[in-house]
């Protein structure tokens, strides 16, 4: 009987033995998990600022869940600024400092309550809440002795312009008068120069005065005698296609040299020269297109013979006709 009490009393020890080793470490472990809260200032003006900071420690294995915070702590206190969190790991003690701090603000004189703030402790399976102390700021109002001299606000001042403001301003008006001169000589270097009107298309000019005048220039450019053959057969002829053409109204700057002679074959006033109109046209087309070098006798004929087609056929004046006319009358 004696044996079997003293077993039970020894069960007993050790039971409140390992009892009191579970509340150690959970002492221990809750011990290392704390939540700090400070203001500071704990007085303000209206409209100025304080800080409200949080300091929390919790086991480095474990996960901290952060309040959520609104635009305002409460209807009177309202956070300017939300802060970020500062983090410290101390791997010897495997322990996490955060910080954090808010700032605050309050237009409403008088005591203002803060209110304990929740923070969520994970760990596992298990959430342990962790809670802050309520705060109190007090806001004061701004004083205003009675002998302070109030005077009205004053008129804003109009600041001198200075050369770095209106440096953009400056900057934009030469550019805007770079870009309009450049866009002006752009179109000058650009416009087509108008071309002067031909001595064929001045209707004033007798299609015999604008032969005799071109042929006087070509007789001056002495192309032949500078050995630009070719050339030389080349103005020639054209000027007896202009002249064909606004005397008699062919179409001879598009005709064939064959063409040309079909075609003036029935008008009387070229009958005398006929022979002559085609020889100079066929040398023409051997120079041209056969190579053909013609001798220095052939190269003034042909100019000689181009005076002679104009002198022959050119229209004479209303008052010149009538009178050849009477004249083989009597």
């Amino acid at each position: 009987m004696i044996f079997i009490r003293n077993q039970q009393n020894e069960i007993g020890k050790a039971f409140l033995f390992l009892l009191g080793i579970f509340f150690l470490f959970s002492s221990l472990s809750l011990s290392s998990q704390e939540v700090k809260v400070s203001l500071e200032p704990e007085k303000i003006l209206i409209g100025e600022r304080a800080n409200l900071r949080f300091e929390l420690s919790v086991p480095g294995d474990q996960t901290l869940n952060m309040p959520v915070f609104n635009e305002t702590i409460n209807e009177k206190i309202e956070i300017l600024n939300y802060g970020s969190n500062d983090t410290i790991r101390y791997s010897d003690t495997n322990t996490l400092i955060i910080t954090r701090t808010i700032t605050v603000t309050s237009w409403e004189e008088g005591f203002h309550a803060i209110p304990p703030f929740v923070f969520f402790n994970v760990n596992g399976a298990d959430t342990l809440a962790l809670e802050t102390d309520p705060l109190l700021l007090e806001v004061e109002p701004f004083s205003i002795e009675e002998q302070t001299d109030l005077k009205d606000v004053k008129t804003i001042f109009s600041a001198p312009i200075t050369l770095a403001e209106m440096k953009y301003y400056i900057l934009g008006v030469v550019l805007l008068i770079l870009i309009i001169w450049l866009i002006i000589r752009y179109l000058k270097s650009h416009k087509k120069n108008p071309v002067p009107e031909s001595i064929w298309e001045k209707p004033d000019i007798a299609a015999h005065v604008a032969a005799i005048s071109s042929l006087e220039e070509l007789r001056a450019q002495q192309l032949w005698q500078n050995g630009q053959v070719k050339k030389y057969y080349s103005r020639l002829t054209d000027i007896i296609r202009h002249y064909l053409e606004k005397r008699f109204q062919i179409n001879a700057l598009e005709m064939t040299t064959s063409e040309i002679m079909q075609a003036v074959k029935h008008i009387p006033e070229i009958r005398p020269v006929q022979n002559t109109l085609e020889s100079i046209l066929v040398l023409a087309d051997l120079v041209k297109f056969a190579k053909q070098v013609p001798t220095t006798t052939e190269n003034e004929m042909s100019l000689d013979g181009a005076f002679e087609l104009v002198n022959q056929t050119k229209e004479e004046p209303r008052i010149e006709k009538e009178y050849q006319q009477e004249k083989k009358n009597i």
